[in-house]
């Protein structure tokens, strides 16, 4: 005989009180204490306690003393079923499917959150090309190609501020005006690139930025190997084509919007 689940089932108040931290954290950009206990109306000790919980798990990184808590790609993976199902990802998938189809590498879709871009639809099933790619989908903006593309997109005095910002929570571990740098690099060359040496020796993003409705809101990135794609073919021949698809991604989420 089945065991039938009843809507009456007295909630497991621990879990209760951890998903409505949780929820908080996901909703704001590195909510402090004072912040989780405000939004979540739980005691100042529980909180505390359902924070260093999340941290321990590897839901939560702990930014550091008033610096506020933000959620791990952990989060991201929870929900991984039904971002593949959002509208957003509805709208773009056919566009990324058809561009792998054309240019056979993986391609992926980022939008922008906080100081970070989060990969909002890969088409890492539809390409030709398998590649070890990233389990995690969230990027800080000045450690990624992705970030560093949106960031060259963005007004130079904003940028500088999101870079400044990094510096305080530790997450720019390099001098502020080599990234600086590097972002000025890839406003005049239209791109951005990084090498992932950890996944697999020469594995590289391309990526340029996308705009919708006036507006930067994330990008479009090209994962490929040095070697076998050296700039000018890069230059000649994908960065034309990623650039018709970043145009259209950003006419159909202004449609949608509107």
């Amino acid at each position: 005989m089945t065991e039938r689940r009843t809507s009456g089932a007295k909630p497991v108040n621990a879990l209760v009180r951890g998903l409505r931290v949780l929820a908080v954290a996901n909703e704001i950009q590195a909510p402090t204490v004072a912040e989780v206990v405000r939004r979540s109306r739980l005691p100042k000790a529980t909180a505390i306690r359902l924070l260093q919980t999340l941290v321990h798990e590897g839901y939560l990184d702990d930014l550091g003393e008033a610096e506020g808590y933000q959620v791990t790609a952990k989060v991201r993976n929870l929900s991984r079923a039904l971002l593949d199902r959002t509208p957003i990802a509805q709208l773009v998938q056919p566009l990324l499917d058809d561009l792998a189809a054309r240019v056979k590498w993986p391609s992926e879709f980022f939008l922008a959150e906080g100081r970070s871009v989060v990969i909002e639809v890969s088409n890492r099933s539809a390409a030709p090309i398998k590649l070890n790619l990233f389990e995690h989908r969230r990027f800080p903006m000045v450690a990624s190609a992705t970030g560093l593309a949106y960031l060259s997109a963005l007004p130079p005095g904003e940028a500088e501020r999101i870079v400044q910002d990094s510096v305080a929570d530790g997450t720019l571990t390099r001098p502020p005006d080599a990234c600086l740098e590097e972002v000025a690099a890839a406003r005049r060359n239209g791109y951005a690139l990084w090498e992932y040496p950890s996944l697999s020796p020469g594995l590289r993003m391309a990526s340029i930025p996308v705009r919708s409705g006036g507006r930067v809101i994330g990008g479009l990135s090209l994962v490929h190997f040095r070697d076998l794609v050296p700039i000018p073919l890069l230059e000649s021949l994908f960065l034309p084509d990623m650039r018709g698809v970043a145009d259209r991604i950003g006419a159909v989420l202004a449609d949608h919007r509107d």
